[in-house]
Parts: C-alpha cells; sequence; structure tokens
C-alpha cells in the first residue's frame, strides 16, 4: 500500500502548486515566493579527505525550513518533492560545475528493502530528473546498495567505516569506466557514505567524481 501511495504522490501532483506548502503558483516554478525566500543557498564546497571524489558541493544551508521538508521527502511519503528539490540542485550546477566535462549521472543508492518500504528512492529520483532536465545520460540500478546499514551520523567513526564496509556493488562496471561523473545524494552528514561509493567507483575505473547533495549536516 505504501509502495501505492508513493507513486500517486510522484505521479499526479499539479504544476501549479507549491509542492512545499499548496498555494497556487503563477509561473510552475513548483515553489511560491514565500518558501522560495526560506532557501538559503549556498553552492559550497566541502572537503571531506577523500581520495576518491574530486568535489562536494552542497546546495543550501541546513536551517529549520529544509530540515523540516527534507524529512518529508524522505519519511513521509513527499515524493513529489524531487521536483522542487532537483531545480535546487539544477541551479548549483549552473553555478559551480562544468557541466560539459560530466558522462554520466548516478545517485547514492537505498537499500532495496527500503526502497520497497519507502516507494521511492529519493536520490534516484533526483538523479533521473536532472539527468533529463539537463540532457546527461542517467544511470539507474548499476550502483547498488547491498547491506543495510544504521544511520551514519549515530556512530563514532570507526562503527561508520565498519558498518559501509562492503556496503556498495557495481553490477556493471564498463557503464562508469573512464567516465566523468555526477553523484547525487540528499545530504551530507558524514561523508562516509559519498566515499564508500567513490571508492567502489574508482574501483571500476571511473574518472573524476563530482559529489552533490541538497544539503549538509557537516559543520562549516
Amino acid at each position: 500500500m505504501r509502495l501505492i501511495e508513493g507513486f500517486n504522490d510522484i505521479l499526479f501532483h499539479d504544476d501549479d502548486i507549491c509542492y512545499f506548502c499548496g498555494i497556487r503558483v503563477e509561473d510552475k516554478s513548483f515553489l511560491c515566493p514565500d518558501c522560495k525566500f526560506k532557501l538559503e543557498y549556498m553552492n559550497r564546497r566541502l572537503n571531506i579527505n577523500s581520495p576518491y571524489i574530486e568535489e562536494v558541493i552542497f546546495s543550501l544551508f541546513y536551517n529549520e525550513f529544509i530540515r523540516q521538508k527534507l524529512y518529508q521527502y524522505k519519511y513521509n511519503g513527499k515524493g513529489q518533492y524531487y521536483k522542487p528539490f532537483g531545480e535546487i540542485l539544477i541551479n548549483t550546477i549552473n553555478a559551480t560545475i562544468h557541466l560539459e566535462d560530466i558522462d554520466i549521472i548516478t545517485y547514492v543508492p537505498i537499500h532495496k528493502r527500503k526502497k520497497a518500504l519507502r516507494g521511492y528512492d529519493q536520490s534516484e529520483l533526483l538523479a533521473k530528473y536532472i539527468g533529463a532536465t539537463l540532457n546527461i545520460p542517467f544511470s539507474t540500478g548499476n550502483l547498488i546498495r547491498t547491506k543495510w546499514t544504521r544511520i551514519q551520523n549515530k556512530m563514532d567513526k570507526y562503527q561508520r567505516i565498519k558498518s559501509l564496509r562492503g556496503a556498495f556493488e557495481i553490477k556493471e562496471p564498463l557503464e562508469f569506466k573512464d567516465k566523468e561523473i555526477l553523484l547525487i545524494d540528499d545530504i551530507i552528514t558524514t561523508g562516509g557514505t559519498l566515499n564508500e561509493c567513490g571508492k567502489k567507483l574508482k574501483e571500476v575505473k571511473a574518472g573524476k567524481i563530482h559529489a552533490l547533495t541538497i544539503t549538509s549536516g557537516l559543520k562549516i
């Protein structure tokens, strides 16, 4: 039932209504002026000390408004939020990344059981939307999560490393070989998940990896 509800919310939202608050908008930009005003753009690079990731960029300051909307997107069935969040990420891409260098876009996947429970993979929806909008080849179902992991910011460094070890696999290595990759996730909390995905991509001879998230829970 949850899977069906998730798909219905994603497929049947009216683009004339603000996705976040529900009031009618005139320009089909997915958000009303009041909600846009609450977005604090950062478009900032982070150093996560990863030997695999070329750069990590996040779009928005992690204020209370974004915390609530991101939580609803991930846990309260608001799958349709991929459109406004996708547009936010596109704004950041246009401001910070040389788009012509990107060969393929992919995402940090959630576990298949979690996807079944939620009805969708939030980062997959974002990457698919960005790829379609910017005409970037989109890879889905290749980088996969094989291990159900706990929330990373609830663990110490040793526990995070142990939890993520062997958590990801790549089914078709040739899709990523020698490709410059844009790797999408919803939020960066510790950097461990992005680093592990980067490691797995580099093992199959991927080129440069640019990571992009909506926001960051890291202290800056």
